[in-house]
């Protein structure tokens, strides 16, 4: 359980669970093949790999922001998070030679090499860096629908909805970096220990609620191009979960006029995530 809980497993299966969506988005066949299956692994790895060096850097600010949560340390030895940490990008650097070896293609491999550096990057530099560290983490996280396109193009299915994944992909991206913002909030205690330049300690708690705010009302013009651009299918499924996560990623103005706590913010914004992830199957 603590080293589901390093690694973060409910994060790393809303992945699989996206990159699924994808295949069967352009498919609709149930079982994607095992180059696929592996391309998931690969991803899912990495992720838990950053998580667990997050979670090794971080132990110190953690004490105090979530001591009901700390693993390192309590439950698992710093080491053995740094031998968890390499052993998995040891393993995802061996799926994604195999996969580029496969479809004569260096992008795994540059994608191993991009995720992982900037991960590090992330837990040891950026995130004392205003602004830097929740970019990087959304654009991490946005780019998933785009690379699992990528993915089945390779295994020779033609790309349906490029353009409707560039939109979700970028409604991922907005949504995440208001999430950061928020989380960066519910942390300030901790962070200020490893001097952390986060948005709020660098503007304020308020100025700091403001931004996630204002960052997720930019999904109103992003949607509007997106309908200008016929990026968005027709059907009711996938309209009525779109919509949804739209409608409740807005709702952070009501919650921020009403003053709810930041954990309330959060959760609207991950349940939007995830309505936003399972409408992908509906494309």
């Amino acid at each position: 359980m603590s080293f589901l809980r390093l690694i973060r497993i409910s994060n790393l299966l809303i992945i699989a669970f996206t990159m699924y969506g994808v295949w069967y988005s352009q498919t609709h066949d149930n079982v994607p093949p095992i180059e696929f299956i592996l391309f998931i692994l690969f991803t899912v790895i990495v992720a838990g790999a950053g998580n667990a060096i997050n979670d090794y850097f971080d132990v110190k600010s953690d004490r105090i922001n979530k001591p009901e949560k700390i693993v390192i340390e309590k439950s698992i030895k710093r080491r053995w998070a740094i031998i968890i940490h390499w052993g998995f990008n040891a393993l995802a650097l061996c799926i994604s030679i195999y996969l580029s070896w496969r479809f004569s293609s260096w992008f795994y491999v540059f994608i191993h090499f991009f995720s992982t550096s900037l991960l590090w990057a992330y837990s040891v530099y950026l995130k004392q860096r205003l602004f830097w560290s929740n970019a990087s983490i959304s654009l991490l996280v946005a780019i998933i629908p785009i690379i699992s396109l990528k993915g089945t193009h390779d295994l020779g299915v033609e790309s349906h909805h490029l353009i409707s994944l560039i939109f979700i992909a970028c409604f991922a991206l907005v949504i995440n970096f208001s999430r950061e913002v928020i989380k960066d909030i519910q942390d300030m205690e901790g962070d200020k220990l490893r001097n952390v330049r986060s948005i709020p300690l660098v503007f304020g708690i308020e100025k700091a609620r403001w931004i996630a705010t204002g960052v997720t009302l930019l999904l109103i013009p992003i949607y509007l191009i997106g309908i200008f651009f016929g990026a968005f299918p027709s059907g009711l499924e996938f309209n009525i979960l779109f919509t949804s996560a739209l409608l409740l990623s807005l709702s952070i103005l009501i919650l921020q006029l009403i003053k709810a706590q930041e954990k309330s913010m959060n959760l609207l914004l991950k349940l939007s995530l995830l309505l936003g992830s399972t409408s992908i199957y509906f494309l």
